[in-house]
């Protein structure tokens, strides 16, 4: 199951990808990858969890990686919301070389920092059961609907 970004007026996803990808490699992609890989090159690349934690918001990892070159090929072996353990396989993606690495590092970026919110998040909830937590109020200033997505 993926879960889809909430709709809201002020906020596009597409731009805040734009901006990372761009901050990242600009428009000229990874510059080792350039020198050493040759530029049709087809690979596939594994997600691995670095930690144990809550997998969040594969939806923004896939819009990143279409983003980048809607060819690619991406698929998930858990879900938003699953508790992975350290070293545990949970995604792949397929497709040419230079793209994928043009994407991964934003993507992993972004999946490990919605990934530690969302496991935080719920050690929290579960310590303050039955209490509820429905939103965080301490947000990441042009990132808010993103921070606000993971609870």
């Amino acid at each position: 199951m993926v879960i889809k970004p909430p709709p809201h007026p002020a906020y596009d996803l597409t731009t805040i990808i734009k901006l990372a990808l761009s901050e990242d490699v600009g428009g000229q992609g990874d510059v080792t990858c350039m020198a050493t890989i040759p530029d049709d090159m087809e690979v596939e690349a594994h997600f691995f969890a670095k930690e144990d934690g809550i997998i969040a918001r594969i939806a923004l990892a896939e819009m990143m990686f279409n983003e980048v070159d809607p060819s690619m090929k991406v698929e998930w072996s858990q879900k938003d919301g699953d508790y992975v353990h350290k070293g545990l396989k949970f995604g792949k993606v397929h497709g040419r070389a230079h793209n994928i690495v043009r994407a991964e590092r934003v993507v992993l970026n972004f999946m490990q920092w919605m990934g530690g919110i969302t496991t935080q998040t719920k050690a929290m909830a579960n310590a303050a059961h039955p209490t509820l937590i429905f939103e965080m109020t301490k947000t990441a200033p042009v990132l808010r609907l993103v921070d606000k997505w993971v609870v």
